[in-house]
């Protein structure tokens, strides 16, 4: 019954998380006319691998919040924010204009990219759990990982580098997830010799996880959100009874006796 439950828990939170990745790629971008005023505070300028370059402009608004807006060159100095130099044509930054109210038109400001992609929904969960960026625990999932031996490897991670007060540095899940792949366990010591001890290196996972990782941890205890990882387990049963085998046959056994009394009784009764 408990894994019934565990199931039907784990499909409900993908429903959920997919209910509101579909309400967020449904939802309708609005677009902005009113000008962005504020204080200039700063003013710089990035080029990116295509040699484009463009302008950062962070400015204190109206409101007293506090704005970074990516500017095109071309509507930077229209705004006087930078100006080029004649010779070189280079962009340079007007100082002049820091401390200067500057009013933006917000169809001129260039937004950040962001990625179109999503994440399998228990990325999504690890890495709210765990405090990992999810598109890098996706990017595990996309090498060839499962998602239980992530979960596995976060929380090793975790355990060895967090404490009672501080969040553990989960980034060593990825040379524990190589250490696996590549089947070298002595590397990873070689590297972090304080997690060793006194014995020997693992020379393979099951040891690894037996050294190093607590019985509760799993992926069962994350998704379902419970603390006891017995009811997400199914053991074998200790024993055979357990499966009605015994008590088959002590059924059958205990008939066969009625049977055999019922025939002797008759037997007897009938002899002269």
């Amino acid at each position: 019954m408990s894994k019934i439950k565990i199931i039907a828990g784990v499909l409900l939170v993908l429903a959920v998380l997919f209910t509101q990745v579909g309400n967020v790629a449904a939802a309708p971008k609005l677009q902005d006319t009113t000008p962005v005023t504020g204080t200039v505070q700063s003013v710089t300028t990035e080029t990116n691998a295509d040699g484009v370059t463009t302008v950062l402009v962070t400015l204190v608004d109206d409101q007293g919040a506090t704005q970074t807006l990516r500017l095109s060159l071309e509507t930077a100095v229209i705004l006087s924010l930078v100006t080029l130099d004649p010779t070189t044509k280079e962009p340079v930054v007007d100082e002049t204009q820091i401390g200067q109210t500057v009013v933006v038109d917000p169809t001129t400001i260039i937004p950040e990219e962001t990625s179109d992609e999503s994440v399998h929904p228990i990325a999504w969960l690890l890495g709210q759990f765990f405090n990992e960026e999810p598109a890098v625990i996706d990017g595990y999932h996309e090498d060839g990982f499962g998602f239980g031996v992530i979960a596995q490897a976060l929380w090793i991670a975790q355990n060895l580098t967090g404490t009672e007060s501080e969040v553990g540095n989960v980034a060593l899940a990825e040379e524990i997830l190589q250490a696996k792949q590549e089947k070298d366990f002595e590397a990873f010591f070689e590297a972090h010799p304080e997690y060793l001890g006194d014995g020997p290196a693992p020379s393979n996972w099951g040891q690894f996880k037996k050294l190093l990782q607590e019985k509760k941890n799993n992926l069962g205890v994350i998704v379902s959100g419970q603390e006891e990882p017995d009811t997400l387990t199914d053991p074998a049963p200790a024993n055979p009874q357990d499966h009605g085998n015994g008590r088959d046959k002590e059924k059958k056994d205990k008939n066969n006796n009625g049977n055999n009394g019922n025939g002797n009784g008759n037997g007897n009764g009938n002899r002269p």
